[in-house]
């Protein structure tokens, strides 16, 4: 039975008007944009997924990231959205039939299918050059629109490798099958299944898949192909032994790279690339044409004016705030509502009190898009009260609703309260090493990261970089003069980069070999140590380099998937980090002079440590109580566990002042 109901309004936004078809990310829905006023589609990611709070938050992080891939046959990203109830991907809505009805309709030629391995070949390449791997082709995330362009879609859902059980793996490789970590030639296996099943009307297996998953698995792990020229005479018998190469077991076997394979395709069957159909048509693709011509296009969709409650939280509660020109007899709204809501919330601005200092935090759970290019006002806080009586007062990321908020907690759990309320993702609060003000980043003016800056005497937040990319984690110079953090600029890898904390100057400050997730200034301020990406999706290595971009060293020796944070102790020797197989990480403190590391946590899956500023503990997000997301504290040495959140939503990325 499918998670949405036909009619069903998602986020007060997304209107459900059909189930389009289960995929390998979910089921997926075709659902109109309120706002936007346009198509877009909405895949439901399963219950496993949602409840795991290290996947949801590696998902929203590659969800994000890809919304940078442009490429005329890629469909664009929306990114990672949340309910309270459940979470989901969002893209663009390609009207048209996707390689499943194209299958249906009968046997591609040669020629016909390389119409759709030319346009899916550009797409994988635009992907595996931004070190992002598909993981999730199958026939419903190819689709031709109705000026015949072939379009991959499911990039949203790029490098996560989620276990779903309702799609079968009748295109994962061997390789993913086993649990190896996949590469670029996993995408070049689904490919070759497609092609496989485009030009005979057969699963690999010659006939219709098995039943069972682990027929199907047995099957890709064990079985060689008949060669495809069995069921279709009409294929070339090289292009025939070309799909099977493309089909070998062992990946280092296969293609090397997705423009070798239409190379070797297209020469197999004596055509140039230059001859190959860009798009569909009647008299080089039959099948394809006779899909589209099947097909009941949509009309475009009706304007549709933006509702009061779609306006982002400040803007409505302005308008709330607003004095009204009508007499008072004329109103017919409860006024008592309306001065309750006005009241209340200024009075939550001023009975909250916010926290005094915090780490970098690792990799991002949650992505959401402002749907506005609206920039709120200055948000009024209170200036923090000293917290020295029960242990300091911790800082953290958490998710409340559909936005990522920034949250404060005493050490011993008590006097929770939420800092922001804005209909924005807000998160990597970082106190300024004078604990004046909060800085942390947040999409609130419009689809980028920039930084805000909470100035707690002035009791209002300001923006301080503009434009500069998308920015996540800062950390702060000792000496308070610098942040440094990492931001991606367009479609470049994510760098380190460097601002004064007057938020001029914003400049590069180094481009590693892959993507850099976390970075954390030393406590003598003369180097800095990050998490770089050196190949392996979601897995990273901690380095140091010296605080001007030079001297480079890997600290990290022999452990294994690394997560996205690190911290150093306050003394210098050691770094904070998690490392681990996905979904069951583990805190490690590595020395920083010879790499050795020693293991403080035993399961439960555990991310986002940071150091008390004495050193003597150890804060960090823990899946151990039924895979919820919430804060524990221990000693340095790994004792004395206790818990201090506990929220059916996730709380993550904590540290505190003293």
């Amino acid at each position: 039975m499918p998670v949405l109901s036909v009619n069903q309004t998602v986020l007060n936004r997304f209107h459900i008007e059909a189930f389009d078809a289960v995929t390998p990310l979910g089921e997926q829905y075709r659902a109109l944009d309120e706002r936007g006023g346009k198509y877009v589609a909405l895949t439901v990611l399963p219950k496993s997924v949602f409840n795991n709070a290290e996947a949801l938050k590696q998902i929203g992080f590659y969800a994000l990231q890809t919304q940078n891939v442009s490429h005329p046959n890629v469909n664009k990203s929306l990114g990672l959205h949340k309910t309270p109830d459940f979470a989901f991907l969002l893209e663009d809505w390609i009207d048209g039939p996707s390689l499943k009805d194209v299958r249906a309709k009968g046997r591609l030629g040669a020629r016909e299918a390389l119409c759709v391995v030319r346009a899916v070949c550009g797409a994988l390449e635009a992907l595996h050059q931004k070190n992002f791997l598909h993981l999730h082709l199958a026939p419903e995330y190819v689709r031709i629109n109705r000026n015949g362009e072939v379009i991959l879609c499911g990039i949203s859902g790029a490098n996560s490798e989620s276990k779903l059980v309702k799609y079968p793996p009748l295109y994962q490789a061997p390789e993913q099958i086993r649990g190896e970590t996949p590469t670029a030639a996993a995408d070049i296996y689904a490919l070759a299944v497609l092609l496989y099943e485009l030009t005979t009307g057969v699963w690999i297996n010659g006939s219709f898949p098995p039943r069972t998953i682990d027929a199907i698995r047995a099957a890709q792990l064990d079985d060689l192909p008949p060669p495809p020229s069995t069921f279709n005479r009409d294929l070339p018998d090289h292009f025939s032994r070309m799909i099977l190469w493309a089909l070998r077991k062992d990946s280092a076997e296969r293609f090397k790279t997705t423009t070798e394979l239409l190379s070797s395709l297209t020469l197999a069957s004596q055509l140039s690339p230059t001859e190959l159909p860009t798009r569909a048509n009647l008299e080089s693709t039959p099948v394809i044409a006779s899909a589209l011509n099947a097909w009941n296009f949509l009309p475009p969709p009706k304007n549709i004016a933006v509702s009061a409650d779609a306006r982002p939280l400040e803007e409505r509660l302005a308008t709330l705030a607003a004095p009204t020109l009508k007499p008072v007899r004329k109103i017919k709204v409860v006024p008592i509502l309306i001065l309750s809501l006005v009241v209340g919330f200024f009075a939550l601005l001023f009975f909250i009190r916010p926290a005094e200092e915090i780490a970098p935090l690792p990799t991002p759970i949650l992505f959401t898009s402002v749907a506005s290019n609206y920039t709120p006002p200055p948000t009024p806080s209170v200036t923090p009260r000293p917290t020295l009586t029960h242990g300091g007062r911790i800082a953290f990321t958490c998710q409340r609703g559909d936005y990522n908020q920034i949250c404060v907690v005493n050490a011993d759990g008590s006097d929770l309260a939420q800092l922001t309320n804005l209909e924005a993702s807000n998160y990597y609060p970082v106190f300024s090493p004078d604990a004046t003000s909060l800085l942390f980043a947040s999409n609130r003016a419009g689809m980028n990261f920039d930084f805000f800056v909470l100035d707690f005497a002035k009791r209002e937040s300001s923006q301080l970089t503009t434009n500069v990319g998308n920015v996540i984690a800062p950390d702060y110079s000792p000496d308070g003069r610098y942040i440094v953090f990492p931001n991606r600029v367009g479609d470049g890898r994510v760098a380190l980069w460097i601002v004064n904390t007057d938020g001029l100057n914003p400049h590069l400050l180094y481009t590693g070999a892959g993507d850099i997730v976390s970075a954390a200034w030393s406590p003598d301020g003369e180097r800095i140590a990050y998490a770089m990406n050196t190949g392996a999706p979601q897995e990273y290595e901690i380095f140091t380099m010296d605080a001007d971009g030079r001297n480079h060293l890997k600290i990290s020796q022999g452990l294994q998937g690394i997560g996205g944070s690190v911290d150093w102790s306050p003394d210098g020797a050691s770094l904070l980090i998690h490392a681990g197989p996905f979904g069951d990480k583990d805190i490690f403190t590595i020395n920083v002079a010879d790499g050795s590391y020693a293991q403080l946590t035993r399961g439960g899956n555990n991310a986002g440590a940071s150091y008390s500023p004495n050193g003597q503990y150890i804060v960090f997000n823990s899946l151990r109580n039924n895979d919820q997301a919430d804060l524990f504290i221990m000693k340095a040495d790994g004792s004395a566990l206790r818990q201090i959140t506990n929220n059916p939503e996730p709380d993550w990325g904590a540290s505190w002042i003293e």
